[in-house]
């Protein structure tokens, strides 16, 4: 029996690529503020607490945003494997 791929719904099919722009989106986005972040803490004098906080304030927005995208990504691996299952 030769192997054939499964057959998604055009409905689903636009899911997928709808959410995955999305998170694409998001993705780009929170990369470049965090560029934007980090390129003004190197312009910073050393031994300004500023810049400490302010690398701080990074590392936890891109905690935040890490897990917002991991949560999509999660999303779109069980919608895929619903479909594929169906």
């Amino acid at each position: 029996m030769p192997n054939h791929a499964p057959v998604v719904p055009a409905a689903r099919a636009d899911q997928f690529i709808t959410q995955s722009l999305e998170l694409a989106g998001v993705s780009l986005e929170t990369t470049k503020k965090l560029r934007t972040l980090f390129r003004t803490i190197v312009y910073i004098p050393d031994n300004n607490p500023t810049t400490q906080e302010l690398a701080a304030l990074g590392a936890q927005l891109a905690d935040e945003w890490a897990n917002v995208i991991d949560c999509e990504r999660e999303d779109l691996e069980q919608l895929t494997a619903s479909t594929l299952i169906k």
